[in-house]
């Protein structure tokens, strides 16, 4: 059984997901803890930081005058933040998704510490596409999108763990993977009704449509990779994260 423990599993999310480290353990019963419900929250604090960079600066000139350098430095503290899993887990995916048509050879590929050409390629483009669109929305009378969609982003790793099927016995993945308790999905359910609502209240049935789109792709992305692996992964949790994330950045910037 897959018992929630708040504190324990709050914790072991933070250490998982960001370079912050914390006392939590994994636990040594076999059990697999509740991690999956906190990782919403975990984007949540890492949107906070970017939105209040982006308010600080506000007062100068760089936000307006270099919005697209500041851009890059949210990407960057993101990515080192996160320990650039997300990046990683972009290239392993990629790499393995075109490099075979056989699944178990696929798993080989991702299991490569070296970069191919399709890694190097998807990390190049999507870095372009996420730093134009969030600099792009520094243009928008709003910033609120750096706060609300790195929340929605790490829903797609949730929902990776919470729907998907490992791919292997062993690995990060597999050791985060469970169905969620009550207990366990409360806090990914909280921070959904807040950005739900923040999302209503500034942009209206636009916000409430780009929130719905968020949700729909973090359910959809991880299932569509791990078709291709024969099941979930952390690198498909990771490469999950930075496509919701990225997409749904551009649909803010495109709505303004």
């Amino acid at each position: 059984m897959n018992k929630a423990h708040p504190l324990r599993d709050a914790g072991l999310a933070i250490s998982l997901m960001t370079i912050v480290p914390t006392s939590a353990r994994m636990p040594e019963d076999g059990t697999v803890p509740q991690v999956a419900g906190w990782f919403p929250a975990v984007g949540l604090a890492l949107g906070a930081v970017g939105y209040t960079l982006v308010k600080v600066v506000g007062a100068y000139p760089l936000r307006h005058a270099q919005p697209f350098l500041l851009a890059a430095l949210i990407v960057t503290f993101w990515a080192i933040a996160t320990r650039m899993m997300h990046l990683d887990g972009l290239a392993d995916v990629a790499d393995g998704y075109w490099g075979s048509h056989d699944p178990a050879r696929r798993l080989e590929i991702m299991s490569d510490s070296h970069v191919g050409a399709f890694g190097a390629s998807a990390i190049t483009l999507v870095l372009i596409v996420e730093i134009m669109a969030i600099g792009s929305i520094n243009f928008a009378p709003h910033e609120l999108p750096l706060l609300l969609v790195p929340a929605i982003a790490r829903f797609s790793a949730t929902a990776g763990c919470w729907l998907g099927k490992p791919a292997r016995q062993g690995g990060l993945g597999r050791s985060v993977m469970a169905r969620p308790t009550v207990l366990g999905a409360m806090p990914a359910l909280v921070v959904f009704v807040g950005v739900a609502a923040v999302s209503w209240l500034i942009y209206g049935v636009t916000g409430a449509v780009l929130f719905t789109v968020g949700i729909l792709l973090a359910l959809g992305i991880p299932h569509v990779l791990a078709r291709r692996f024969g099941g979930v992964t952390g690198d498909v949790l990771g490469a999950s994260v930075l496509l919701t994330e990225t997409i749904l950045f551009v649909a803010f910037a495109l709505v303004g």
